[in-house]
């Protein structure tokens, strides 16, 4: 794609940019309600269209108006996307008829990424829209580091909403924590500023929402990925020294909260059992009963793709593959459809090609990054380079976090992932065209 085609994208209609900016601001607060809310936001709606359907409907009539069709499959990774959502197009259809609106809920753990080629196309239709999406997502996180903790809080508390079923906040802690550690990522790149009170809060969330082996692994690999392909080890090594004796001195002092039968717990004890499962040495029930039920799952996906009848097909896309797989007492009491994996589910339901085409998806995606990352700093361009460590960080934070929860087969996590997918693919577009540099060059001259 030449530069010349890039330049082109700018010349939207006012309307349609007026419609289109509107929208934005629209999936501005979807993501937010999404990350905030859950799934009682989620539903908002008129069954079968909630929140995010709706948004998806009138994001692909402002992908038609921004004109940027062509550009938005111009790279390697949003082509392979286009196939891998044809494919579990093909694995869905033949089933909706037998099992209707599950086939479709099931196969959005892929055909979500629709909104990354709305994504795309925004960014390309007005390239200013990366500065504002930044900012934005700058106050977002401003606030989201001193409620996630209380976020969570109130959504194992279970408080129902006055009149219905329905919880106040309803969100799972790997999700929050998939948000804190892009939060963590952003702040130890130095692209926002962010004040002591402020990385002790978000610390304290970090800790509160930590309690699963997904949560904690995501998180960690988020700060330390930043920290070290940043060049802000430096930086870090202060934080952890306080957090270090934080922990030192809650243990001394036991200062754990019980937050479930089971025995997990928030606190010094949840966070050295944390390590331990992460190492493979912890002796608590709770972490070790949960690890043999995946790896057992796991196990049984594996045997009937890769050695079995399914290798080209797989189960499809509206069967409950918990039922399916003989995993009936996890189906019955907790309502499992999805095996605590979110590649063991594509696996599952799209067969061999579904899984490979994931994977190639999400290892392109990734060396995409890394080598516009690369190319940044060799042009010193440090803030777009801090950009493509914070994107690979975040999209890293939450495919860890799916690889141990159900969190990408819903749109509280799924539709966050894919619109981060594809503010990836558009910020490497203009950067790598230079379209971005002179329109902020532009900026700055207006300004001055």
């Amino acid at each position: 794609m030449t530069q010349s085609t890039v330049r082109s994208f700018d010349l939207a209609q006012p309307a349609s940019r007026t419609f289109n900016d509107t929208y934005v601001g629209a999936l501005c607060v979807l993501l937010g309600g999404y990350a905030i809310v859950g799934k009682t936001f989620a539903y908002i709606g008129v069954p079968p269209l909630y929140i995010g359907e709706i948004l998806l409907v009138v994001g692909l009539l402002t992908f038609v108006r921004s004109g940027c069709w062509l550009a938005s499959v111009a790279t390697p990774a949003s082509r392979m996307l286009l196939v891998l959502i044809a494919w579990v197009v093909l694995r869905t259809v033949p089933y909706i008829g037998t099992y209707g609106p599950d086939a479709l809920r099931d196969s959005v753990i892929i055909t979500y990424g629709v909104f990354c080629f709305i994504v795309i196309g925004l960014l390309l239709e007005d390239p200013g829209r990366l500065d504002r999406a930044l900012a934005s997502y700058h106050a977002f996180i401003r606030v989201y580091a001193l409620i996630g903790g209380g976020c969570a809080a109130l959504s194992l508390s279970k408080m129902l909403i006055p009149g219905t079923s329905l919880q106040v906040i309803d969100l799972s802690p790997g999700a929050i924590a998939t948000h804190l550690a892009g939060a963590a990522a952003f702040a130890i790149l130095g692209l926002g500023r962010f004040s002591r009170f402020w990385v002790a809060m978000l610390l304290i969330s970090m800790v509160m929402v930590t309690s699963s082996r997904g949560a904690m692994l995501a998180c960690i690999v988020a700060i330390f990925a930043s920290a070290i392909l940043g060049g802000r080890i430096r930086q870090l090594l202060p934080v952890l020294g306080f957090a270090a004796v934080a922990l030192m001195v809650a243990s001394l002092l036991d200062i754990n909260v019980h937050i479930a039968p089971e025995g997990r717990v928030i606190g010094p004890d949840q966070i050295i059992e944390g390590f331990k499962s992460i190492l493979g040495v912890s002796d608590a029930s709770n972490y070790e009963a949960t690890k043999e039920f995946r790896t057992r799952w796991w196990s049984t996906i594996q045997d009937y793709t890769f050695n079995g009848p399914y290798f080209w097909t797989g189960k499809g896309f509206g069967v409950n593959i918990a039922m399916e797989d003989g995993y009936q007492l996890w189906a019955i009491t907790e309502g499992l459809r999805s095996p605590h994996n979110g590649s063991m589910t594509i696996l599952a339901r799209a067969g061999v090609p579904g899984f490979l085409l994931w994977v190639a998806l999400c290892g392109t995606w990734f060396t995409m990054l890394i080598r516009s990352m690369l190319l940044a700093q060799r042009r010193n361009e440090s803030r777009w380079a801090k950009i493509f460590i914070w994107l690979a960080c975040y999209g890293a934070a939450i495919i860890i976090e799916a690889s141990f929860n159900v969190s990408l087969e819903g749109p509280m996590v799924g539709i966050w992932f894919w619109c981060l997918f594809g503010f990836g693919i558009g910020a490497s577009m203009m950067f790598r065209t230079g379209l971005i540099s002179e329109h902020a060059s532009g900026e700055r001259q207006r300004e001055g």
